[in-house]
């Protein structure tokens, strides 16, 4: 059968003195007072709703809360007087008989909440309860649940009073003590078959009065403060909030508002030290303004789910600030982003309120709705005039779904193509390399130099451009050639191969060097002598191909000269090269390794893909080819340091042993 509840608010902020509280001599040991005979007895239970208790054949027809004084000798306390009156229902023997009596039963005091019930004194002391007769005496066990709760939020209590009730009107009289106190707000909730009477409100006078606090509006907060006191004052002051008077008190961390958080319903509580509390609502009367603020704080979840007969039921859950009055329906989503009403489905909301230190919520239920499509099915709420829409899959979010995936799908496909072309470019470019290697497609080169240059270094040089691809000719590694056709026949066969595949002689400058090639000009020009009958050696023989060439005007043609860095050279500029020199291409080493190699190399594709080839590969080979010469000059000046040394160390031996001798 279901039960109902008898919620009882008593306020017990008022003013006044304690002097006119009605005194009670009272034990506090016996806190339940009962008829005789009735075995009353109490205990603590669990809080629990009315709807979970079970009460036997017991009605309550009436409840008078009223704060006394109880006293003890000398020792007086606060306390509630709680009266309830109770209306037995008949227990007939037979099951059917009883449930129509019961149910003619609820149906009268539905209509008239005194029917079946008499009228009681207002108040019962202990010692001084009534009988009144309704039925024959007929014992039965009965039970009857009383919650307490203070308003401030504090965890509801509960107790169970179990008697021998007898088919006849009775008053039970619980007085109770925990959590009374001068100026608190108490709860007090009853079970009953009955429907629920008007709320009976009482005034608990109280020793202290509450602070008097203000709000003081400022750009983007609210402050509550203490009137008539500076701001300094307030920050001792404890405050909480609540979502309408009837609404639950949180305690607030400080007395600062965001503008963006206040409600017309929010209320608040302060007090300081152990004064009593004063209750606010300073925002109720600017609706208006702030009503936006409540519904951009609401939020509603949807669930599409079956009933037990398979019925197809879109269940809502909406959370708000405030407890609203608000029209609700649902709508069917279409692809042109409206939303057309469901018909047959109107109901008002939201009566049921459920509320935590959180959250304040409530929730509904669309029972046997059909749709196409559910995942499109929508609420509507119709809020102080405002509609609002709440869909589970918004059509907009979809679309900007597909706006943010597409790019992303794109983005990836991309990456993946790049790295398909780069794989594949990777390969080309290997295949390529490979392909020019063998077929000795980077040009030819002849080294050339003078008697007195590092054998080792020319040698590493020329295993470095033979390493990049080029094919060297170097008299150092064709000592058996040289020695049977000589030096000037081994230097004019191998000129005229790398004239033939369009190659270079390049030509590496040392102090000789430049001594022999500005003593070949005077001898050749200025004294007008043949310079071959002075010597005929391999860079003798070079000279003269230079200077042949040049009076042909293409020495450039066939001729590169290379100065490597680590050389003290006398070589600045163009100018400053002997005259038989000028007009040839200078490329210092390895800071001149790129244009070398350019010069060197002979293809010249026409494509973009030879291009990006050639590209590759050239700055590839100049990094190695830059690294290779700046190590060949660090191990030269390494053995060149060492040599120093040795010869300093060998001098010093000679002048300690001259002047041993001198002595």
């Amino acid at each position: 059968m279901k039960l109902t509840g008898w919620i009882v608010q008593l306020l017990l902020l008022a003013s006044g003195c304690v002097c006119s509280l009605e005194r009670v001599t009272h034990n506090p040991e016996n806190n339940v007072i009962c008829p005789q005979a009735l075995n009353c007895s109490m205990r603590d239970t669990d809080p629990i709703t009315p709807l979970d208790v079970v009460f036997g054949p017991v009605y309550v027809c009436s409840l008078a809360v009223k704060p006394k004084l109880c006293c003890q000798g000398k020792d007086c306390k606060p306390c509630l007087w709680i009266s309830i009156q109770l209306s037995i229902v008949p227990d007939l023997k037979d099951e059917k008989d009883r449930d129509t009596e019961r149910s003619e039963f609820e149906e009268e005091s539905s209509g008239h909440w005194n029917s079946g019930c008499v009228s009681i004194p207002d108040d019962t002391s202990e010692g001084q309860s009534k009988e009144y007769s309704l039925f024959e005496d007929q014992l039965d066990q009965a039970t009857i649940t009383i919650c307490y709760q203070p308003a401030e939020g504090q965890q509801e209590w509960c107790k169970r009073v179990d008697f021998t009730a007898s088919r006849k009107l009775l008053i039970l009289t619980l007085v109770e003590y925990k959590d009374v106190t001068f100026g608190r707000t108490m709860k007090i909730t009853v079970g009953s078959f009955a429907k629920t009477p008007e709320v009976e409100i009482n005034e608990f006078p109280t020793l202290k009065t509450g602070p008097r606090v203000y709000i003081k509006k400022e750009k983007r907060v609210v402050k509550v403060l203490l009137d008539d006191e500076d701001e300094r004052a307030s920050e001792g002051l404890s405050l909480c909030m609540k979502r309408g008077r009837e609404g639950r008190c949180s305690l607030m961390p400080n007395n600062i508002i965001p503008l963006e958080s206040i409600t017309y319903c929010m209320c608040l509580q302060a007090w300081k030290n152990d004064s009593v509390r004063a209750e606010i609502c300073p925002f109720e009367k600017n609706k208006t303004e702030f009503k936006a603020n409540v519904l951009s704080n609401m939020s509603v979840s949807l669930a599409h789910i079956k009933t037990n007969d398979g019925e197809p039921v879109l269940s809502w859950n909406l959370t708000a600030p405030c407890r609203i009055r608000a029209e609700s329906w649902p709508c069917q989503l279409e692809a042109d982003g409206k939303c057309t009403e469901v018909t047959g489905f109107r109901q008002k909301c939201c009566n049921d309120w459920t509320e935590n230190s959180t959250v304040l919520w409530a929730s509904g239920k669309f029972v046997n709705i059909r749709s196409q499509n559910h995942q499109q099915l929508c609420l509507m709420l119709k809020v102080d005039g405002k509609i609002v829409r709440y869909c589970q899959h918004p059509l907009e979010r979809q679309y900007w779904s597909l706006l943010v995936l597409l790019p992303l799908i794109l983005l990836c496909l991309t990456a993946f193509g790049v790295l398909l072309l780069v794989n594949k470019l990777k390969w080309s470019l290997s295949e390529w390399d490979r392909r020019c290697h063998s077929q000795d497609m980077r040009g030819h080169v002849l080294l050339l130099h003078s008697s007195d240059t590092d054998p080792q270094l020319v040698c590493k040089l020329g295993q470095l451009l033979s390493e990049l691809g080029f094919r060297v000719f170097l008299d150092l590694w064709n000592q058996t050639d040289l020695g049977s056709c000589g030096p000037a026949a081994w230097l004019h066969s191998k000129l005229d191969h790398i004239q033939k595949h369009g190659g270079k002689a390049l030509l590496v400058l040392s102090p000789s060097t430049l001594q022999r090639a500005e003593l070949y000009w005077k001898i050749a020009v200025e004294r007008q002598r043949n310079p071959a009958t002075y010597s005929s050696d391999m860079l003798a023989s070079a000279l003269g191909c230079i200077f042949a060439d040049r009076q042909k005007g293409c020495a450039a043609q066939r001729f590169v000269v290379v100065q490597l860095d680590f050389e003290e050279l006398p070589i600045n500029e163009e100018h400053d090269m002997p005259k038989l020199l000028k007009g040839l291409l200078l490329y210092k080493l390895p800071s001149q390794s790129q244009g070398l190699l350019m010069e060197l190399c002979l293809e010249n594709p026409t494509n973009v893909s030879g291009k990006l080839k050639k590209m590759w590969w050239m700055r590839k080979a100049q990094r190695k080819l830059a690294q290779g010469v700046q190590n060949i000059l660090s191990r030269v000046r390494t053995d060149s340091m060492l040599t120093q040394s040795d010869l300093l160390s060998l001098d010093m031996e000679d002048t300690e042993e001259i002047v041993f001798l001198k002595k």
